[in-house]
């Protein structure tokens, strides 16, 4: 399991596609969010039970919110200055 002693903003969250075609994006999937965060998959998971990402079920995927991971990045770069 990785732990992270400090706060970063990992360049994949700085760089989410805005679009997708025509498209802006608004939800990605479990494991493109942990991506993003560079985080487990189950730590993402964890966010989501505690309510710290909102994310939606659709059929048997889960999609997060790409606006909730920017705010959890931003409270917790808010936290630690």
């Amino acid at each position: 399991m990785k732990i992270n002693t400090c706060i970063k903003i990992p360049a994949q969250v700085q760089k989410i596609p805005e679009s997708v075609g025509d498209t802006e994006r608004i939800g990605v999937s479990m494991s493109k969010a942990a991506k993003m965060l560079d985080l487990s998959e189950r730590h993402v998971w964890t966010l989501v039970k505690e309510e710290k990402i909102r994310s939606v079920k659709s059929g048997t995927r889960t999609i997060v919110s790409v606006q909730s991971l920017r705010e959890y990045v931003d409270g917790k770069v808010n936290h630690n200055e």
